[in-house]
């Protein structure tokens, strides 16, 4: 197990990656498993927030909630996707139709997020 932290370690150093996520708590959380494995991190809390992130920074993949607040994250996918971004959309409930329609190629993980699981998603996803 300590192996293979340590190649998912090497494997996420120099990449930046987004984590939009209303809820405080959780975004730290997952910014510190991110960075754990070697990544640095950007985080936003609203859509205009992380719709900024994406045009400014370069990024590598990125880590969407679903939900934020009485939004969604559907703005921020169109842009990442447009700017060719991998992302992932993790979630309490399943996606709305339209993001569905739109990102149907796109991974989601199930709240409560497992860790380890999100680092798997993101090497696969991003690192090929």
């Amino acid at each position: 197990m300590m192996t293979q932290k340590a190649e998912e370690g090497k494997a996420l150093r120099g990449m930046k990656i987004l984590v939009v996520d209303d809820e405080f708590l959780i975004a730290v959380a997952i910014e510190e498993s991110l960075k754990e494995a070697g990544a640095d991190t950007v985080t936003a809390s609203t859509s205009p927030t992380a719709l900024k992130i994406v045009a400014e920074e370069p990024l590598a993949a990125a880590v969407l909630d679903v939900r934020l607040g009485r939004q969604t994250s559907e703005e921020v996918a169109d842009m990442l996707a447009t700017r060719a971004v991998p992302f992932l959309f993790y979630s309490g409930q399943p996606l709305p139709e339209n993001i569905r329609a739109k990102h149907n190629a796109v991974q989601v993980l199930t709240k409560p997020i497992n860790h380890d699981a999100l680092i798997r998603a993101i090497l696969r996803f991003a690192c090929g």
